[in-house]
């Protein structure tokens, strides 16, 4: 998947993949949605953050089962809420 650029020129990293976006939510690194058709992307800024936080992710990083699962919960709602406001 390709880059895409934000208004100001900085590439963004898409990522279609809930659950790595839901750990980035939880950690406090909120992803920008974008639809694209009827499938939700979520952008992320290339920096430290994301690079430490995919890590941890891929490290299988322990977090708490309810607090994970408020994010993706978090992260649902706002996907409903764009598709929502697409229509």
């Amino acid at each position: 998947m390709k880059r895409k650029t934000t208004s100001a020129g900085s590439a963004r990293i898409p990522i279609l993949d809930f659950h790595l976006a839901s750990f980035h939510l939880y950690h406090g690194n909120t992803p920008e949605l974008e639809l694209q058709g009827t499938r939700v992307i979520f952008c992320f800024e290339p920096n430290d953050t994301f690079y430490r936080l995919t890590a941890l992710y891929n490290k299988n990083e322990f977090i708490g089962c309810l607090d994970f699962v408020k994010a993706q919960r978090q992260l649902r709602a706002m996907m409903l809420s764009l598709r929502e406001g697409a229509k």
